[in-house]
């Protein structure tokens, strides 16, 4: 134990990575529970019933066959449900924490290359098939239903306004997720992703840099549109976790530039926070699409290679054989 305490003060990249991300999601984990109570008390423990049982079933049905530093299904579950709204039915958060166990126990088993996570799939396709049910959010002072921040602002006030004391964002005493509404508690988890290594700067920056432009271009207020909990949890846990990014270092500050514009420009269309929950998944999608594709050419490149030889080798044998019959 004081070993591990030393090495998370001193080196925490030499942590176990489920370890170094569980310690980022801490901060806004105990966040959502301080803000919505109960519920958010529940959500975590499905996220942890489920995640946990999946775990194990991964462990005992193929333990020889799973790469040795799998991403968690835990950690999968824990993602997913911490992006649903406080008002949605319970199921859904059973809904889509089980579709993430699966997802990534797949994914580490027979296509370890994608890099994605499995339970920003799995809030995606929900959100998708059931036409917005993780997006019930709840007032945490009232109790009571009501719409995201950016969702109330685009349909009641002025584009220039900003309807909700800054504060109130930033520490996160606002309808939206579970467990990402505070911007201070994810800057915390962030803060210890950086300090772990495993933030890139590069994409944090030029998402970033994105953002700017859909306010700069339909002159928003800055400090409201950027002061947004949800949006930097995908941002900066997601998008910009080096785990989950290309080898390539030219294509990072272009996905990074494109994430902010989209995840920020779609608040012109109507779109709240789950913009960028809808963004990030969508880019992680293309970018498991490109390993597939390359995957699927690197093997019908093999198997004509491997073809073509044994072909050349049954016309060897055929040679030898008429040589040796005319001998």
């Amino acid at each position: 134990m004081a070993a591990t305490l030393d090495r998370a003060a001193f080196k925490p990249a030499s942590l176990p990575n489920d370890l170094i991300t569980g310690i980022a999601l801490a901060p806004p984990v105990i966040a959502g529970l301080i803000i919505f109570k109960v519920a958010a008390l529940e959500m975590l423990a499905v996220a942890l019933v489920v995640g946990t049982a999946g775990q194990i079933v991964a462990h005992l049905l193929w333990r020889r066959h799973l790469p040795r530093t799998p991403t968690s299904p835990l950690i999968a579950a824990l993602f997913g449900v911490a992006l649903v709204g406080v008002g949605a039915n319970l199921a859904t958060s059973i809904e889509i924490a089980v579709l993430a166990v699966i997802l990534e126990v797949l994914r580490g088993r027979y296509m370890p290359a994608i890099r994605a996570q499995a339970g920003l799939f799995a809030f995606a396709c929900v959100a998708l098939i059931t036409r917005g049910a993780p997006y019930a959010y709840v007032n945490p002072v009232t109790g009571r239903e009501f719409a995201d921040p950016i969702n109330v602002w685009y349909h009641f006030f002025s584009p220039s306004s900003a309807p909700i004391d800054p504060m109130r964002l930033y520490v996160g005493n606002v309808p939206g997720p579970v467990f990402a509404t505070s911007l201070l508690a994810v800057a915390i988890g962030v803060a210890w992703f950086m300090y772990a290594r495993r933030v890139s700067l590069v994409v944090l920056v030029s998402f970033f840099l994105g953002a700017l432009v859909p306010i700069y271009w339909f002159h928003w207020d800055y400090v409201f549109q950027l002061d947004s909990g949800p949006t930097w949890f995908v941002a900066a846990l997601l998008l910009a976790d080096r785990r989950l990014l290309p080898g390539s270092w030219a294509i990072r500050p272009v996905l990074g530039f494109g994430a902010g514009l989209l995840a920020v420009g779609l608040r012109s269309r109507g779109y709240g926070i789950e913009a960028a929950f809808l963004t990030v998944a969508g880019f992680q999608a293309v970018l498991a699409i490109f390993v597939l594709a390359f995957w699927g050419g690197s093997m019908m490149s093999e198997r004509w290679k491997r073809t073509r030889r044994l072909r050349q080798r049954e016309a060897n044998l055929r040679v030898v054989k008429s040589v040796s019959r005319a001998s």
